[in-house]
């Protein structure tokens, strides 16, 4: 049965504020905003409001509402709407936690496992004996399900090295799923870190769904700066990582290794450049047009 209806429609930067306001002055229960080009989108400070140059506003109304009246109405009293295409969307009914939860399965980096904390009686059960380092998550909740390439990239870089005795930061942890994976993976002690209130918020939440006896720090970027770390890794994006450089250097001791995502293929050199008067390349990894990029710090002599 058909309980809401959904109008979308793609407009500048400028036009997302006002077109926003509109929609929920008419009524709409939602709105939400995507990427209508695949343009990737990067924050550097909290206070940034970052936009994509073509966003699709996607407006959800109960169908009590008319959605050739509610468009009618916004053309009318807005000119500078006219030359907008607006698409309406019927929208079905449906358990929304069940649809979300059937797009997250468990699965498996390497020796190490990523399993959504609603499949956590499940994996057990299958896993039986075997004794397998696992993350359980509650996917959604912030950047970092495991589902990304440039995430997948990370996890498979940390299920491959010996973490061991050694102490990881996750700048830009999200989630927290690297962070945890760290933590999984018998590093001693690991910190993860963001800018953003929630994120920090979401990986104090997935630890929970875990017991893990080392030692996890989630804290916000200003109280990083004076930690140092074996391994440093940034899941980010080619812009910020680059802003970046001079602060995610000092994180890593001599010798120690940084590693960066979240990098496209043609990004790759000028990222790594921010980075070469201080680091060695290591090794480039790719996978589905994006990068992970290894790098060791040099020695003081």
């Amino acid at each position: 049965m058909t309980s809401h209806f959904q109008i979308s429609v793609t407009v500048s930067p400028d036009k997302i504020e006002g077109l926003s306001d509109i929609f929920s002055d008419l009524g709409a229960e939602a709105i939400t905003m995507t990427d209508a080009k695949d343009e990737p989108l990067f924050q550097l400070e909290p206070e940034d409001e970052p936009h994509w140059q073509h966003t699709t506003i996607h407006a959800l109304f109960d169908t009590q509402f008319s959605p050739d009246q509610v468009i009618q109405t916004i053309l009318q009293d807005n000119p500078e709407f006219r030359t907008l295409d607006f698409y309406v969307e019927k929208i079905q009914n449906q358990n929304w936690v069940e649809v979300t939860q059937k797009q997250f399965h468990a699965q498996q980096f390497g020796h190490l496992w990523i399993c959504p904390q609603w499949e956590k009686s499940d994996w057990k059960k299958a896993q039986r004996c075997k004794k397998e380092p696992v993350v359980f998550i509650e996917p959604g909740l912030a950047f970092g399900t495991g589902t990304h390439p440039t995430t997948q990239l990370c996890l498979t870089w940390l299920a491959t090295h010996s973490l061991k005795k050694k102490t990881v930061i996750d700048y830009g942890c999200g989630s927290g799923i690297l962070a945890l994976a760290a933590m999984a993976l018998d590093a001693k002690t690991v910190f993860a870190t963001d800018h953003d209130h929630q994120a920090l918020l979401s990986t104090e939440n997935n630890a929970s769904y875990n017991a893990f006896k080392n030692t996890l720090h989630v804290v916000n970027t200003t109280d990083i700066r004076s930690a140092r770390a074996d391994i440093v890794v940034a899941n980010i994006l080619a812009n910020p990582l680059v802003e970046l450089a001079p602060t995610l250097t000092e994180l890593v001791i001599p010798d120690g290794q940084l590693i960066l995502s979240g990098i496209l293929e043609n990004d790759a050199d000028r990222v790594a450049a921010a980075y070469l008067s201080q680091f060695d390349r290591t090794t480039t990894q790719q996978h589905d047009g994006w990068v992970l990029i290894e790098f060791t710090r040099h020695r003081l002599y």
